[in-house]
């Protein structure tokens, strides 16, 4: 029966492809390398005949002219990766807060390929998101990628509503870009102040003590000291890290929230 609804209105669930496709396509562990893109385009072409029904009676209104329909096209794509863009900034914390503390660790020139976010990484930025990855996991999260990122934005919104107010999209990307770079500096803050007191502390020493030589033992004592801290800190880590993934998804509701609101109000 989905079927026979289906075939008729190609348009529609293009439509509603297009974004649900885009939104993979920039969503942590999703949009991963490690996945092929035939089966991230499956889930995505499932997840779609899944969304059509309710879509369906959400009145999008399908335009007679190719151009027209081409345009909604572009629109639902930048939805989704708008949408994708808020999920990358929560890993984009951890990423933020790993390398500062691999700088204060000695890691800074130690750099590794990340394949999720295909860029080069310390080591300590990579452990952070590894251990973000986990817990995006098993806090639920992939599950909120698809209520929240699917079904919640198409009842919210549709691809035409980022044409009524563009300044909300500016203002949602400035607010959290602010608060997730809050975010980051209080993940790696009491890591880097404890360094930071292990670097004064030999300072004063080699002042005191000029004859000693502190940049022998001064390297392997911040490895040492900045291990210590993330094994010590780890529960604080998992905690933190489950906070900055909520903090993203309740912008997204929050996102969603005002341009249905605009929307609503057309």
């Amino acid at each position: 029966m989905l079927l026979n609804e289906l075939i008729p209105n190609l348009q529609l669930y293009f439509l509603i492809f297009a974004r649900i496709f885009a939104l993979f396509t920039i969503t942590p562990i999703l949009s991963s390398s490690g996945i092929p893109g035939m089966a991230r385009t499956g889930l995505a072409i499932f997840t779609a005949v899944a969304v059509y029904p309710m879509v369906g009676t959400l009145g999008y209104v399908i335009p007679d002219t190719g151009i027209v329909f081409g345009f909604l096209l572009i629109l639902e794509v930048l939805t989704g990766l708008l949408i994708g863009l808020f999920l990358q900034l929560i890993f984009v914390v951890f990423q933020l807060s790993g390398q500062m503390f691999s700088v204060q660790m000695g890691f800074g020139a130690s750099a590794t390929f990340d394949p999720m976010s295909q860029v080069q990484i310390p080591l300590i930025g990579q452990f952070f998101n590894l251990i973000g990855m986990f817990v995006f996991i098993i806090s639920g999260s992939l599950q909120k990628v698809f209520l929240i990122g699917v079904y919640g934005s198409f009842k919210a919104m549709r691809g035409d509503y980022l044409l009524t107010n563009p300044g909300f999209l500016s203002d949602g990307l400035i607010q959290a870009l602010g608060q997730l770079f809050e975010q980051s500096l209080i993940l790696a803050f009491p890591m880097m102040g404890t360094l930071l007191m292990v670097s004064v502390t030999m300072g004063l020493l080699a002042k005191a003590s000029p004859q000693m030589n502190l940049m022998m033992v001064g390297f392997p004592i911040q490895i040492a000291v900045g291990f210590l801290i993330i094994m010590m800190s780890a529960p604080f880590l998992a905690e933190k890290m489950v906070m900055v993934i909520e903090t993203g998804f309740s912008q997204i509701e929050e996102l969603l929230r005002l341009y249905h609101f605009e929307g609503a109000a057309l």
